[in-house]
């Protein structure tokens, strides 16, 4: 059950993140946040997807080491009460958070690791 979970959780951000650069030394997307989620914060609080630089391993202890590392210095560096987390994931680089546009400002300044911030939604399986 564990492997079918990380399984659709990982289809979930492939279908999400369609084409964003995750990972060391790969090119950077044109925008960093997605544009709705621009509107979105513009008027409240938005729940997102922060999609993280992480070092490709096989090495899966490693690899979660590194993104619990990665998701651990964005949240160090984001105010407080302008972001709450949602859930931290342990095999994806990625961290579902709810933010407002203070930690939008916050998250586009952490271009060392953080690679995009996506809007949270659902997506319906195939």
């Amino acid at each position: 059950m564990g492997l079918m979970r990380a399984g659709v959780a990982a289809l979930l951000v492939t279908e999400i993140v369609s084409g964003t650069a995750v990972g060391a030394g790969m090119s950077r997307p044109e925008s960093l946040v997605d544009p709705e989620v621009r509107a979105l914060v513009a008027s409240g609080r938005a729940r997102v997807l922060v999609m993280l630089q992480v070092s490709e391993t096989s090495d899966e202890a490693q690899r979660a080491d590194a993104i619990g590392r990665a998701q651990d210095a964005v949240l160090a560096r984001l105010p407080r009460p302008h972001a709450s987390v949602m859930r931290r994931y342990a095999s994806i680089p990625v961290l579902a958070l709810e933010i407002d546009a203070t930690a939008l400002q916050a998250l586009e300044t952490m271009t060392d690791i953080v690679a995009a911030v996506k809007l949270d939604r659902a997506v319906k399986p195939q």
